[in-house]
């Protein structure tokens, strides 16, 4: 039998958020809109549900909609990050790449000059190539 999917709740994401934010030595932000990150945190279940979108793929637009959401007013990115990382972790699986440059990409994504569909694949892809 396959193993389920791992999830995180809105708790964990905001607990994340504190975390990371007083790690890099922040006060953690307040949360701008609980709504617009519980959405986010669904998309996956969504995707999964809807598409049969594997792990990488549900984590690829975890990671999106964490950072488009814009629900915290600081460290959005380095909260996409995290929960990218300890969803992935939850499910057997590690993010092998540089923390930069995924900011980087999530920032494309943000500035994108095609649908958000089309740049979430061609983030899912590149995440693929730096997963362990």
């Amino acid at each position: 039998m396959a193993q389920s999917t791992r999830y995180l709740s809105l708790a964990d994401v905001v607990a994340l958020h504190q975390a990371v934010m007083e790690r890099t030595g922040y006060a953690p932000a307040p949360l701008r809109s609980e709504a617009a990150l519980d959405s986010a945190i669904q998309r996956p279940r969504t995707a999964a549900y809807y598409e049969e979108a594997d792990v990488i793929r549900q984590a690829a637009i975890l990671a999106i909609g964490i950072s488009q959401a814009q629900a915290f007013l600081d460290g959005i990115k380095r909260t996409a990050f995290a929960v990218l990382d300890v969803f992935l972790r939850l499910n057997g699986l590690a993010f092998t790449g540089e923390p930069v440059a995924l900011a980087q990409r999530l920032e494309e994504v943000a500035t994108r000059t095609d649908s958000l569909d089309a740049a979430t694949r061609r983030f899912e892809s590149w995440l693929r190539e730096r997963i362990g």
